[in-house]
């Protein structure tokens, strides 16, 4: 049931990391309003994670602590416990940067929002700002052209993660709703949302894992040639792009 009060359900997955959670309570504290939903779900730590939300109940709406089967199952039970007309996915050591409830409120209820993401080394400088104005659906073939913690989806439109998926999941339901939806029905907000580190759970995986999961995902979304070109365009820029980029400075 959607809640006409909120515009927003911000929604921060955690396990066992009381510390950087204290960074995205603090960030989400500056940009709280009656519009904003803000949702917890823990997986069952075993840290002090679940003191430091207990000691921030004026800013958690909800939570709930119990295990799960990886990441995408906490999202997805956050996208249940969500009221808002839009969710937005706010993991714990990232930053909120906006009033994401006055952005969505400005739209005309599209089924998906996304804006600007501040790439951060685990030191905190910037590696680089992700996300821009999508020109075609079939960027997302190439790569995650947004930051997940950047996007909002319409929650009576979100279907669920793929708990099937332990690294891309959130590109591959990205790709499925806006390919379903069309560009029309989306918005580029000419803001920047969030701070991103990148030492979450993405960066520690493998690249054989990461490797292998892109694979399927191409066969699942019946792109399989995306395989061919992906490898093809490895080699083209290990063995003739670095090197020529490398003898001329």
């Amino acid at each position: 049931m959607t809640d006409s009060r909120f515009e927003v359900s911000i929604v921060t997955v955690v396990r066992n990391d009381a510390e950087r959670l204290k960074r995205t309570f603090e960030s989400v504290a500056r940009h709280k309003n009656d519009r904003v939903e803000y949702l917890v779900v823990d997986g069952g730590s075993t840290d002090g994670t679940l003191a430091t939300i207990e000691a921030h109940q004026g800013l958690v709406d909800r939570f709930v602590s119990e295990p799960d089967r990886g990441i995408y199952d906490a999202m997805n039970k956050g996208t249940g416990l969500g009221r808002g007309r839009y969710l937005m996915f706010l993991n714990a050591g990232d930053e909120l940067l906006a009033d994401v409830a006055g952005l969505a409120a400005a739209g005309n209820g599209e089924a998906l929002l996304y804006g600007r993401a501040n790439m951060l080394n685990p030191d905190g400088t910037l590696s680089y700002v992700k996300g821009k104005r999508l020109k075609s659906v079939r960027r997302f073939l190439k790569g995650m052209p947004l930051c997940h913690q950047a996007i909002l989806y319409r929650r009576d439109l979100m279907p669920h993660y793929d708990i099937s998926f332990r690294i891309m999941s959130d590109r591959l339901l990205t790709y499925r709703l806006v390919r379903e939806r069309g560009l029309a029905d989306t918005r580029f907000l000419e803001a920047t949302l969030v701070n991103y580190y990148e030492d979450g759970f993405s960066m520690q995986s493998s690249p054989a894992e990461w490797q292998a999961e892109q694979d399927r995902m191409y066969r699942e979304v019946g792109q399989p040639h995306y395989i061919l070109i992906k490898r093809v365009n490895a080699l083209f820029k290990r063995y003739l792009k670095q090197p020529v980029r490398r003898l001329f400075g």
